[in-house]
């Protein structure tokens, strides 16, 4: 299973391959000059995307995170259904779509603090970007969630992890 990321989850990504004894691979992902993001699974990397499921490192902080998010979901499916089609007047390549298969880790889950409506007209911002994010995968793991009572009932799996023991570890060991 490739552990993948673009650059906002490239320090976790890095650290986490080896220790579940997974390849990394670092995805495409930078700006246009206007600031609008850019995307890519590299060709080098589609038959391990292809392969077998992929686990997405990506932050959803800042906003720009949450774009590149769903770029980056996007990009993976695209590959993953065998949609390699291009407009630069290159044989157009179809594929076997091999499924689903997509799953997002997220370290720093941006919007986390607007967990309920405080007041009239709000919106719950951490559960539509999760609903979002939920649309590209199937299923999401999530670092310190603030409130993880507001994601229940979400159309893909949800996993709640804690960093808590490894600190609460480290601290005592000192």
């Amino acid at each position: 299973m490739p552990v993948v990321s673009g650059s906002s989850g490239r320090g976790v990504a890095t650290s986490l391959a080896p220790l579940i004894g997974m390849q990394y691979i670092e995805l495409e992902s930078r700006r246009f000059p206007d600031g609008e993001g850019y995307v890519r699974v590299p060709s080098d990397a589609i038959d391990a995307i292809r392969s077998e499921p992929v686990v997405l490192v990506s932050n959803t902080y800042p906003d720009s995170g949450i774009v590149n998010t769903v770029l980056l979901l996007e990009a993976i499916a695209d590959v993953r259904r065998g949609d390699l089609s291009n407009i630069k007047g290159e044989e157009p390549q179809s594929m076997e779509d091999v499924g689903r298969g997509v799953y997002l880790a997220i370290p720093y889950y941006g919007y986390s603090r607007q967990d309920k409506r405080f007041s009239k007209g709000e919106a719950v911002s951490a559960r539509v970007i999760a609903e979002i994010l939920g649309r590209g995968c199937d299923g999401i793991a999530i670092l310190d969630l603030h409130e993880p009572a507001v994601l229940e009932g979400m159309d893909v799996p949800i996993e709640f992890v804690s960093s808590m023991p490894e600190i609460a570890e480290l601290l005592q060991s000192e």
